[in-house]
């Protein structure tokens, strides 16, 4: 074996891991965060997601939100890392991201007020 085959077989191989780190991190988003948001339990449950990187979920909360709001569907798409939930009653989680084992994020009530937002894997 020559050693350009060598090196070119060790590239293809790190291409290949560039290209899978990325969906297999999609992958670990599947299934429930929750979050303490004011007085009320928002669960974030992602159902499903793609390899261009659209999530489809829900989240609700519980006991429902001050204006009786107890969550929606949602579909969005991680963009640079990141991803967004835009909810029918006006509220957004923005740049929603990886942190250690957590999501990080923050929350935009309809009066535009913000507040950092952390979700994490609910206990077994």
């Amino acid at each position: 074996m020559s050693l350009i085959g060598g090196w070119s077989r060790w590239l293809a191989v790190a291409g290949l891991l560039a290209v899978a780190a990325p969906v297999l991190g999609q992958r670990l988003l599947l299934g429930n965060w929750r979050a303490t948001l004011d007085q009320s339990t928002a669960t974030l449950t992602i159902i499903t997601e793609d390899e261009d990187g659209w999530l489809h979920g829900t989240l609700y909360y519980d006991p429902p939100q001050q204006d009786g709001f107890g969550g929606s569907p949602f579909t969005t798409r991680i963009e640079r890392g990141a991803f967004s939930i835009r909810l029918f009653n006006g509220t957004s989680y923005d740049g929603m991201h990886w942190c250690r084992d957590v999501l990080c994020g923050v929350f935009h009530a309809p009066d535009n007020t913000a507040i950092p937002v952390t979700f994490a894997r609910p206990p077994s």
